[in-house]
């Protein structure tokens, strides 16, 4: 059978076409969740029961909120609240500093600068948080170091059901000052 796979595999591959996958049935896959949760309960493990309720409501979507350094605009707050809101999304925020990521070998200095910025990120995330609560959104915080590409999709196979990204504009700060127009950075990430 598998040579098979693999032959049809290459087929597929040699006319250009890729490899047909399906999408996962999420509604099938949350009601079976429920009934095997339901199963558990009614034979009296109800401890289980409501571990399968948990992970299932922890696999929620999220749409991942990027931050510049130690901030996140007001703009950006705003902008992902009202989205998340919208679409019954959970809120990941991400501030990432463009520092080493192997602290192993970094002198004492730089850690303790990486612990200030990681308390300034999470003085900063506050007022997210405290907005998502106010509106009855799901609010996590994330400090990474290194680049936002790479802490990006890190977080992304680190966290189920990540579907959308809000990063901050890449317009220079002198730009917004004089009125200039721009956009919120919205985009989708490939499964």
């Amino acid at each position: 059978m598998l040579k098979k796979i693999k032959k049809m595999m290459k087929r597929d591959i040699s006319r250009g076409q890729g490899p047909v996958v399906k999408q996962k049935d999420l509604v099938r896959e949350r009601v079976e969740e429920q009934m095997v949760a339901a199963s558990f309960a009614e034979a009296g493990l109800t401890a289980e029961a409501q571990d399968i309720l948990r992970e299932g409501q922890l696999a929620r979507r999220k749409v991942l909120v990027v931050g510049r350094e130690d901030r996140i605009s007001d703009a950006v707050m705003h902008y992902a609240v009202g989205f998340a809101e919208r679409m019954g999304y959970e809120i990941v925020a991400l501030n990432v500093v463009p520092l080493p990521r192997d602290l192993s070998r970094t002198p004492a200095a730089l850690k303790s600068v990486i612990r200030e910025y990681e308390r300034s990120c999470a003085a900063a995330v506050k007022k997210l948080q405290d907005l998502c609560k106010a509106r009855g959104v799901t609010c996590t915080h994330i400090f990474k170091t290194g680049s936002v590409e790479d802490a990006v999709r890190e977080v992304h196979r680190e966290i189920k059901r990540i579907e959308f990204v809000i990063s901050e504009h890449d317009v220079p700060e002198d730009a917004l000052g004089r009125g200039e127009t721009w956009v919120i950075p919205v985009y989708s990430l490939a499964h």
